[in-house]
């Protein structure tokens, strides 16, 4: 088995507070991610004595090589003495020989000089610096670099450029985030670029691929696509008490009950836009060649669950956030939260395709917070606070996921660029990417409780003889996979907002059974209109509910996405609200205007218009 050696030039009767930091840091996110693929040779006081020890009893097994602490152009200064530099490459000789080396990162000041003769031994990809490191920035630099690693699986391409971003956070100096990378060869020349961290190797294959070592303990053979998943869904579902989930999980006891069936159960309880791409994912259990196996496809799929399932969660808070503004909850909103809804408003259809909806919920939870008297509609987010440690494994699934989204969204929205992931990579990351959606879902088992609804219309009823009047909801429940366009009728002594899709979290007593109506006071709900529009509410000749969330606005058109084909350029929609109608379509127009309105207010609330309306 591989070892990657991390080693720290530290001293342990005076220990620097940084290189600390990073040691533990580090061998937290390797311990942390470690499946039984590879060995952890830390050093936090590294000596010559020790480090040259860990490499006769490793030999040729070294996969990483890690080093951070004071340097120079041709030594690394370990607590006793300094260590040349061509010394410790020549005994890196045996694992390049093998083939096991794949990366080696010198995290010290003024390394860059070292680089050369690594590359001349066959190091495929060496990380250096040109020129003094701040420790702080260092310190990011590290953890960031085998986070991304680690825990999201980047190659190491990727995960370099994404822990030079985070180290840009540190300090005012320019890390050379934009600069364009050489795809094919980066070598160092006699006036290095500067400043600081470069990546350097001869050939780009070095560096397009993870070089964290993998050991093959599950074949694809033995993998059963979704098992799992259904299986940690499912259990979410029973522990909240969703009651379809429990009666089966009764039945289970029983007779023997088949996948599907779980599956099924799960898809009917979710709101519509999530179990849609649920039932895609869940599709390779019906014959879906794609899904059947470990694949790019099935990989796609699982990060576009991933997304849809955060993007609704998101548009939940901006609605909230809205609703509070629109009811005088709130009068002004803070800088940071009016530039972050300026952002998002803005964001383009490929920019929203790998949008972090996660960071984004975090901050208006966070406003949200501040104000008083102020609950959030859906309650179950006080239980998902990233300050509680227990919520850490969520945490850390939804930065996977997000990564995993990205690189599988650049090859569809770039087919003509080198994918961010190798093909031999796929398999592993398919399992890791299904433990980890596990894990996402398995805090998101209360999604049963909130049915998502289009309300397609508002009657008064109003008799001479009674004084009391009801309102009759003409209403579609967009729940579960299909989003049944089966009109029921919500009678209730208060109104809810016309033309508009909102989120209920109330269930209605059956009034009639045979004229499917429902009967109450009043429920609470969330209108979550314009950002989610149901197509169906103002297409007189549709036949079916055809749900979009919000994608882009240009000039007068605002885009929409399907939500069951969201990456699907064909299946967008576009709304013009100068749109001209015939005279046959006055039931239309009305509609459709409704929704124009919407999005109007909606434009003056994310770009802190101010409108006079006459």
């Amino acid at each position: 088995m591989k070892t990657i050696i991390i080693s720290f030039a530290n001293s342990s009767e005076q220990p620097l507070k940084s290189i600390t930091e990073e040691d533990e840091a580090i061998h937290t996110i390797l311990n942390e991610n470690n499946r039984g693929n590879f060995n952890i040779h830390r050093e936090s006081y590294a000596t010559v004595t020790n480090i040259n020890s860990a490499f006769s009893v490793h030999g040729g097994n070294i996969g990483i090589f890690h080093y951070a602490g004071h340097a120079s152009q041709t030594s690394l200064l370990f607590n006793d003495q300094e260590a040349n530099g061509m010394g410790i490459a020549y005994q890196l000789q045996p694992s390049i020989g093998s083939g096991a080396l794949k990366l080696v990162v010198l995290n010290g000041c003024s390394t860059g000089a070292q680089v050369t003769k690594l590359l001349e031994l066959g190091v495929p990809a060496v990380i250096a610096t040109s020129a003094s490191i701040n420790d702080t920035t260092a310190k990011i630099f590290g953890i960031e670099l085998f986070r991304n690693l680690c825990q999201k699986r980047m190659t190491t391409r990727h995960a370099f450029t994404a822990a030079l971003a985070s180290a840009q956070t540190a300090t005012k100096d320019p890390l050379g985030v934009d600069e364009p990378q050489n795809r094919a060869l980066n070598i160092p020349v006699e006036k290095p670029r500067e400043p600081f961290w470069g990546l350097f190797f001869k050939k780009a294959d070095a560096v397009d691929v993870s070089p964290i070592p993998v050991e093959t303990t599950q074949t694809e053979s033995a993998y059963e696509p979704n098992l799992q998943l259904t299986q940690t869904i499912f259990t979410a579902l029973v522990q909240d008490g969703n009651i379809p989930a429990q009666q089966l999980d009764e039945r289970k006891k029983q007779e023997i009950i088949e996948d599907n069936v779980f599956q099924k159960t799960i898809m009917d309880v979710f709101p519509h836009p999530i179990a849609i791409q649920l039932k895609t994912l869940f599709a390779a259990e019906y014959g879906a060649d794609a899904l059947k196996k470990p694949g790019i496809k099935r990989l796609e799929q699982i990060g576009r669950v991933f997304h849809i399932t955060t993007e609704f969660m998101g548009i939940i808070m901006i609605s909230q956030l809205w609703e509070l503004k629109i009811t005088k909850q709130v009068t002004a909103l803070p800088d940071e939260i009016s530039d972050l809804m300026e952002k998002y408003f803005n964001l383009t259809i490929h920019e929203r395709a790998v949008y972090n909806y996660s960071t984004q919920i975090k901050a208006i939870r966070k406003y949200i917070d501040t104000q008083p008297n102020v609950n959030y509609f859906v309650t179950e987010l006080e239980k998902l606070r990233e300050e509680d440690i227990t919520n850490k494994p969520f945490g850390e699934a939804c930065e996977y996921l997000s990564y995993i989204r990205s690189a599988t969204y650049f090859s569809i929205s770039n087919p003509n660029d080198p994918p961010m992931i190798q093909e031999s990579e796929v398999p592993q990351l398919c399992l890791t990417a299904e433990e980890m959606l596990s894990v996402f879902f398995e805090k998101l088992g209360f999604l049963h409780r909130y049915t998502l609804t289009s309300i397609q219309n508002i009657r008064i009823n109003k008799f001479r003889h009674d004084t009391s009047t009801e309102f009759d909801h003409q209403v579609v429940k967009l729940m579960n996979s299909n989003a049944s366009h089966e009109v029921n009728y919500y009678l209730l002594a208060k109104h809810l907002d016309n033309s508009g899709v909102i989120l209920t979290k109330q269930t209605l007593t059956v009034f009639n059974v045979e004229r499917r109506q429902y009967r109450g006071e009043e429920l609470a709900f969330l209108n979550l209109s314009p950002l989610v529009v149901d197509i169906n509410s103002f297409e007189s000749r549709s036949d079916r509910s055809n749900l979009v969330f919000y994608g882009q606005y240009s000039g007068d058109v605002f885009v929409f996405r399907n939500v069951s084909k969201p990456d699907d350029e064909l299946n967008r929609v576009e709304i013009n609200i100068n749109r001209k109608f015939g005279r046959t379509e006055q039931q239309e127009q009305g509609r459709y205007e409704a929704i124009c309105k919407q999005l109007n207010a909606f434009k003056e609330f994310a770009l802190h218009e101010i409108i006079v309306h006459p």
